[in-house]
């Protein structure tokens, strides 16, 4: 009977404790946003302004519309449009409190935009991260800010205006209530509901001598086909922060939902500033304790709001045990050092939860309306997941290595200086960044963007028995999973546990996991099933660890054995063992063996036991049965079962459970026995030529004969002598990758093998696979006892992927994208490719094209799809631009203009081709209107323009000298005109009239010389219509 048992416990251990991350389509890219401009305390000298900067993810066509005009912009990926408006003659800021008012500004868009807004006036700025109309809302609690002037504050000429906050409307006949968190300038009391009702586009302001933190806005109509989303924005229209500064500045913030809010943040110091900072959190739910740096800081409910003073060097782990919202207020600028760091003003932006990381984003700067401050220095926080860092790419470069961790958590921060403009971050592994500017009392702050996911989720897990820690899955055991959110909203969830398994549905569902493995759970949750309702994905991974155990003892024995020992052995991970027993009694037990004594009647009996692993998920019982009488049946010996090659070396048996008084005597045929005969253990010199070869035992009991047995024989074989070497190797298919394979090759030995692979203690193969290159090393053991070998073995990566020489194409015209390069590569395995152009590889040489004038990270891909990033920068000559100068205008119905183009950049030289036909560069004798050009530099790259000669009024002037020997004395004009000139003599008699010009005679007669008068009217064309135009004046006759 067989008495070795062997089983595979495996149970599941979290790898994270209440917090997970969910993926959304939330976030702050899209397609549609509407925005709302606050009070900012607009001064005739000092006049607001609104501005916005949109930055394409994507190539993006659309609209910005206010209520005075609609602009149209068109962007490629990485562009950067920024828009400023004046805030009183756009109609976008709003002045008043408690009024319906109709100033829509909304940007739509057909590719996805990252927005920021900024409202300001001199002195006075902020900006704020615009969410998208998908990630809008029906109900939000405002982050808002009111300040007052301390005791022995001199705020001089400086005033603490209202808080404020806006709401704006998506959708006709949408109805909102707004309970104000403090009484309101039109004396709306503190906590009394404020009802309107708001069309498309149209808003309304709350302004308060209070904070109007937590006041609460809601759709009170919404319903599962009309969503009725609102935007909303808080803020103050002109305030100071902190006791140690009067100097105020505009707050402008929009509000996050609710669902998207989350429990845990960090607070960085702001870079630039010494004035450290002042961080306000918001509670959601009542019976919140606030916990800061791992200390209860305050117990706050719902709407209720608490402010801590942070220093300028401080660190701040801020979490709660429901969901809040943490906001960075900024100092005013006498808080900071002087001298040392003297720029900044109060504003205002919210943190993101830890777990709402980007993975990359092209985002801007903002930028102050103050004149004196556009040249400022703008900076980046970043948080990422420390061990991460070195994943962490600005614009292009490797920023790694500027991080420093924050205490007590697994994140890492950087402060980093940024240029004006647009900026790309990326870190794969996700990332949490902020961007912020300070000038002369101004500044700005806001997110440059946020996962705006729904993480608000903890999970439990129920089992018919007691089990420690969170998320505990066993194998083989039915578990009750539950999700558990924050938001009640949710109400539909879909869990897919990554097993293989059909999908569940419901808050509560059963699972057995019956494989080990890592899996990746996933629920999608949603609020329902209408067009307007949300779906969010909650993800985590459960990780299986292999446990494993053998129950050994003896299967048969005499009436009242005692002291009978049995025992675990290759125990892995194993906490706890129950003991069970029938027909018999256990005397003594503990986690690695039990002392049983067995009843005085024949029968049969049984040892179980029920292995517990530390987190309590119970493993299969292990069970022996125990034949329980006087003839019984040995266990078969334990020794080497076979002779390995050709060397014979006397080898040694043993009874397996020996039990004191008990006889043994031994049996062998084809070998001799050496020594230890009536004893446990015997050695034995086998015969080479026997053809049989055998051994087995008898057992009896020393008081009682009667209680006899004989094992099972153990027959021994002949096993060629055992060798392992390399087999078959398989380098990573890329450098870098775990994708390689070992195979051992295998001669001799029984046959029977143990493999234990270092570093793989789970592998039982002859073989590994899905590693990388390295040195791995393997022992082979047979179980026969034919010996044990240890080899080590090197898998080497493939040969990287080098670019031994570029041969770089610019691109022939400016505006062309013909631009390429010529690579010979070595390594990788060819043919080769540039990812994203067309290539091509003759054998020796990849040519590539496709690429315009600028530089470009490039992707060189073999046929493996092994890849190495390379850089190339292709130029090329400068844009070609015409500028047109008018040399002469064009007179009216004459040819008189004169037109001449000039070119620069391009490849010179160039020709021309006018729309007249002429092929110079100075066109003559044109009329009046435009002429188009078309120049061709000598690349064959081509642009055309239009240049204009203007229609001119004729300049007349009349000489101040005339002798008729040099011809008749008539008007000068730079245009052709018709006349009528009259001469008067001295005496102011007319001497001479007519359309052409005087000789100088009167009635034939040459007149004398001296002064004389004219008066000359004369005519001309223009777009308008027949002009008249006249003159008087003198001149001299001179003979």
């Amino acid at each position: 009977m067989n008495s070795v048992w062997k089983r595979a416990i495996w149970t599941f251990l979290p790898i994270f404790l209440v917090c997970f991350s969910a993926f959304s389509q939330i976030s702050t890219l899209g397609r549609d946003f509407y925005i709302g401009f606050m009070d900012n305390n607009r001064r005739n000298s000092q006049p607001d302004k609104v501005v916005v900067i949109i930055t394409a993810n994507e190539k993006a066509s659309g609209i910005i519309q206010t209520p005075k005009q609609a602009i149209s912009f068109s962007l490629e990926a990485g562009q950067q449009l920024i828009r400023e408006f004046d805030g009183e003659d756009e109609g976008v800021i709003h002045r008043e409190s408690g009024q319906v008012e109709y100033r829509p500004f909304r940007i739509t868009s057909s590719g996805d935009l990252a927005v920021h807004a900024i409202n300001g006036r001199q002195y006075s700025t902020d900006g704020t991260v615009v969410l998208p109309y998908s990630s809008l809302s029906t109900e939000y609690l405002v982050m808002a800010h009111y300040d007052v002037f301390g005791p022995g504050q001199n705020p001089g000429s400086n005033q603490n205006f209202e808080s404020t906050l806006l709401v704006v409307a998506t959708e006709n006949d949408t109805e909102i209530e707004i309970i104000p968190a403090a009484r309101t300038v039109n004396t709306i009391p503190a906590g009394a509901p404020i009802r309107i009702v708001l069309n498309e586009g149209e808003s309304y302001q709350v302004k308060a001598e209070g904070d109007l933190t937590g006041s609460r806005i809601k759709v009170l109509n919404a319903n599962q086909n009309n969503c009725k989303l609102i935007a909303v924005f808080g803020g103050n229209k002109t305030s100071s922060a902190g006791d140690c500064g009067t100097s105020g500045d505009h707050i402008f913030q929009q509000a996050y939902p609710i669902q998207t809010w989350g429990k845990e943040y960090i607070h960085i110091p702001l870079a630039g500033r010494t004035s450290g900072e002042i961080v306000k959190v918001l509670a959601s739910q009542d019976g919140t304790i606030l916990r800061i740096n791992g200390e209860v800081k305050a117990t706050l409910n719902a709407r209720q709001s608490a402010k801590f003073e942070f220093g300028k060097n401080d660190i701040a782990r801020i979490d709660a045990n429901k969901p809040i919202s943490a906001a960075v207020i900024a100092k005013s600028a006498a808080c900071n050092e002087f001298g040392v760091a003297p720029l900044g003003d109060p504003s205002l932006f919210v943190l993101s939860p830890n777990s709402q990381m980007l993975k990359n984003i092209i985002f801007s700067t903002g930028k102050l309306i103050g004149g004196f401050n556009q040249n400022i220095e703008h900076y980046l926080t970043l948080l990422v997941n420390s061990g991460t860092e070195g994943q962490t790419t600005l614009n292009g470069q490797n920023v790694g290595g500027n991080f420093s961790q924050v205490s007590g958590t697994n994140l890492s921060y950087t402060r980093i200086k940024v240029p004006f403009g647009v900026n790309s971050v990326s870190n794969p592994e996700g990332l949490i960044g902020y961007v912020y500017g300070s000038g002369s009392i101004e500044s700005y702050g806001f997110a440059i963007g946020a996962s705006l996911e729904n993480v608000q989720f903890e999970t439990e897990t129920r089992y018919e028995f007691e089990v420690e820690g969170e998320k505990v899955a066993c194998l083989n055991q039915e578990g009750l999973w539950k999700i558990i959110p924050d938001d009640p909203k949710f109400i539909n969830f879909s869990w897919d546990f990554g097993d293989g398994s059909i999908s569940k549905s419901g808050q509560e569902v059963s699972h057995i996991f019956t494989k080990k493995g890592t899996y990746e759970v996933v629920i999608t949750a949603s609020t329902g099933t209408g067009a307007c309702d949300s779906e969010t994905e909650f993800k985590f991974e459960i990780e299986v660890t292999f446990v494993e155990t053998e129950l050994k003892g003896p299967a048969s024995l005499c009436p009242g054995a005692e002291g009978i020992r049995y025992y675990l052995e290759n125990s892995l991970n194993i906490d706890q063992v129950i003991w069970e027993i029938e027909g018999g009694e256990i005397t003594q037990s503990n986690e690695e063996f039990a002392l049983v004594n067995w009843g005085v009647v024949e029968g049969t009996g049984f040892i179980r036991i029920t292995p517990i692993a530390e987190n309590g998920c119970l493993g299969e019982v292990l069970e022996i049965e125990v034949e329980i009488q006087n003839n019984f049946e040995p266990e078969i010996p334990s020794g080497q079962a076979g002779l390995c090659g050709s060397t014979i070396e006397p080898l040694t048996y043993t009874v397996p459970y020996p039990v004191d008084g008990k006889d043994y005597f031994w049996q062998v045929s084809g070998g001799q026995i050496l020594s230890g005969q009536s004893t446990e253990e015997i050695v034995v010199l086998w015969d080479e030529n026997a053809s049989e070869r055998s051994v087995f035992y008898e057992e009896s009991l020393s008081s009682d004969p009667s209680c006899f047995g004989v094992s099972k024989i153990l027959n021994i074989g002949s096993f060629d002598a055992l060798s392992v070497t390399e087999g078959n190797k398989i380098s990573p298919s890329c450098p870098g990758e775990s994708d390689g394979e070992i195979l051992l090759s295998i001669e001799g030995g029984s046959g029977d093998f143990i493999f234990e692979w270092e570093g793989f203690p789970e592998n039982q193969e002859d073989f590994l696979k899905n590693i990388p290159a390295g040195n791995y090393q393997v022992k082979v053991i047979d179980q026969a006892g034919c010996g044990e070998i240890q080899l080590n073995i090197s898998l080497e990566d493939p040969k990287p992927i080098l670019i031994n020489r570029i041969a770089v194409t610019d691109v022939s015209c400016a505006a062309e994208s013909n631009g390429g390069a010529v690579l010979e590569i070595s390594g990788g395995e060819p043919p080769y490719q540039v990812i994203g152009f067309e290539s091509v590889w003759d054998g020796a040489r990849l040519s590539f094209s496709g690429l315009s004038k600028g530089t470009f990270q490039l992707l060189l891909e073999d046929s493996k799809s092994c890849t190495m990033p390379f850089e190339l920068v292709i130029t090329g000559p400068d844009p070609l631009n015409l500028e047109f100068e008018e040399l002469a205008p064009g007179c009216p119905g004459g040819l008189d203009g004169a037109l001449e183009v000039k070119v620069s950049g391009g490849t010179p030289p160039y020709t021309y081709q006018w729309e007249n036909g002429e092929a110079l560069a100075l066109l003559e004798n044109l009329p009046s209107g435009e002429f188009s050009v078309t120049v061709t530099d000598s690349q064959g790259c081509q642009i055309s323009g239009l240049g204009k000669v203007s229609e001119s009024r004729p300049q007349v002037r009349m000489p101040t000298g005339f002798s008729p020997k040099d011809g008749p004395y008539q008007p000068i004009s730079n245009c052709s005109i018709s006349y009528k000139l009259m001469i008067f003599n001295r005496w102011g008699q007319l001497i001479f009239s007519g359309t052409e010009g005087w000789d100088g005679n009167h009635n034939a007669n040459p007149m004398p010389p001296g002064a004389y008068s004219y008066y000359i009217s004369y005519q001309y064309s223009l777009e308008n219509g027949l002009n008249t135009d006249e003159k008087r004046g003198t001149f001299t006759l001179i003979n």
